[in-house]
């Protein structure tokens, strides 16, 4: 392997990336982190509370009106309660431990107020997308009726930006990240990739029976229509044979 030393000694070190032409991160060469590192893990974890809460409170907001199926009372919310474990984990991990992670150099350097701001940065529009994607989601998975389009691309779009975690094996092979680094990359992109495919087929599932209930609204008004008829073609034929046979 081929090492860039930034400092001779307590500078970063950083050596070529395995599958790209990118440097990435294998060492600090720091003795303790600095206090602005450990203030933004403190803040992410707190996000990660408030995304939480959130959860809570829109899953007892809708507790009682949610459908009967144990896939829209269970299996969504628990998702989204993965997903925050997951998002929150890998996110404080990263800024405790860009090393471990293989942090390209492009993401890990200071531009304003420290290393690993990058990824702190993006945690706040990325949780406030999530805040909106969960009120949206767990919304669809009640009784009552509402447009599903929002929806899906609220959480699509949280789950594309969720999945850029997978990232890391586009520079490093699974192999170089420890059981710990692997558990929340790994962790948070599939989750986010199963909470897309579920907001997709709750999506066509509303979808469908909006379009099945407009075509039986047609159907119907088209009968009414016809009942209303003085003369219907059923009516019409056997007068127009009653009138023949008097001629």
């Amino acid at each position: 392997m081929r090492y860039t030393t930034i400092s001779s000694k307590s500078g970063p070190i950083f050596r070529m990336s395995t599958f790209r032409n990118d440097e990435v991160l294998v060492s600090e060469s720091i003795e303790h982190l600095p206090s602005i590192r450990i203030i933004m893990v403190i803040i992410c974890l707190l996000i990660g509370i408030g995304t939480l809460i959130n959860l809570i409170v829109t899953y007892i907001k809708y507790k009682l009106i949610f459908k009967q199926s144990l896939f829209y009372r269970i299996i969504v919310p628990f998702l989204l309660f993965l997903n925050i474990i997951f998002h929150v984990s890998h996110y404080a991990h990263n800024i405790y431990d860009p090393a471990g992670y293989h942090e390209p150099k492009f993401l890990y350097r200071k531009i304003v107020f420290s290393e690993m701001e990058q990824t702190f940065l993006f945690n706040f529009p990325l949780s406030i997308l999530f805040i909106i994607a969960t009120r949206k989601l767990l919304l669809c998975c009640t009784k009552q009726q509402t447009k599903s389009l929002n929806m899906f691309i609220v959480v699509a779009l949280y789950c594309l930006l969720s999945m850029i975690s997978g990232g890391h094996y586009i520079h490093e092979p699974p192999s170089s990240f420890s059981l710990i680094h692997n558990i929340t990359i790994s962790g948070e992109t599939i989750v986010a990739f199963l909470l897309f495919i579920v907001a997709l087929c709750i999506h066509r599932s509303i979808t469908n029976k909006i379009n099945k209930r407009r075509y039986n609204r047609l159907v119907t008004d088209e009968d009414i229509s016809n009942s209303n008829d003085p003369l219907s073609i059923s009516q019409q034929r056997p007068l127009k044979s009653k009138m023949s046979d008097n001629e």
